[in-house]
């Protein structure tokens, strides 16, 4: 439902309307959950912009990604932000996750190592990942200094 969220935001939508698309079409959950998963993707549309809606099957090109000064780090990293959901109180929560590679992964192998890590720990701590969305790529580069 989170794809449906983030194209019903970049289309102007607000919650109720996306809530009533999705009763429409009978996928809708309980209001309450629509309207927060509707609030992560407003947030996500907010502070990823368009990154959010490139190709999945795409690896970030040098003019998508940020340079990022680390101490000695090089390489590549990519933020996934996983929408979850509490197993016992239905609370909506979100969570940053970053894969690091040396020349970058595709958006959609980023998403699937990041729910990946997060359904590991499903179990322990009775959650679920209920979205994800590519938000970023930083170009590690160690500083030299001046």
């Amino acid at each position: 439902m989170l794809p449906a969220a983030l194209e019903a935001v970049k289309r102007g939508a607000n919650a109720t309307q996306f809530y009533n698309a999705l009763k429409a079409i009978g996928e809708a959950p309980r209001q309450s959950e629509a309207y927060a998963l509707f609030k992560h993707a407003a947030a996500i549309h907010a502070n990823a912009g368009d990154e959010a809606f490139r190709p999945l099957g795409s690896v970030p090109t040098a003019t998508e990604m940020t340079d990022w000064p680390t101490k000695s780090a090089s390489g590549i990293q990519q933020r996934v932000l996983l929408v979850i959901r509490d197993r016992t109180t239905g609370v909506q929560s979100t969570t940053y996750y970053s894969v690091n590679s040396q020349n970058g992964v595709t958006r959609e192998e980023a998403i699937a190592q990041a729910i990946q890590a997060a359904d590991a720990n499903n179990e322990r701590y009775k959650s679920d990942v209920i979205g994800a969305a590519h938000m970023s790529t930083y170009r590690l580069v160690p500083f030299t200094g001046v």
